[in-house]
């Protein structure tokens, strides 16, 4: 088993505005993001300055019927609730260009 540190797991559920925090979502209504994918929390987090793998095949146990996969980032040290909320902002910014 390959050990994951210093990387900490994002899912994309985290992020999704059609969730409750009940069903998942871990930052605020008002960051949260309507579509997301793995490739826009990829590209925020190596736009902040954190290394960031895309894992596909993983289930969040929530939605366990869903695949969407994970994103392991290295947080470099930073809390979680930090950087998840870092990433939503850079995930906006990224998304009002396009």
């Amino acid at each position: 088993m390959r050990s994951r540190k210093p990387f900490i797991i994002f899912w994309p559920q985290y992020f999704d505005a059609k969730r409750s925090r009940g069903r998942g979502r871990r930052i605020p209504k008002k960051f949260a993001i309507d579509k997301i994918s793995l490739n826009d929390i990829s590209k925020a987090a190596k736009n902040l300055g954190y290394n960031a793998q895309i894992e596909k095949g993983y289930k969040y146990s929530r939605t366990w019927w869903e695949d969407p996969g994970r994103v392991l980032i290295d947080t470099k040290g930073k809390q979680k609730s930090k950087v998840l909320l870092e990433v939503a902002k850079e995930i906006r910014k990224i998304q009002s260009k396009t």
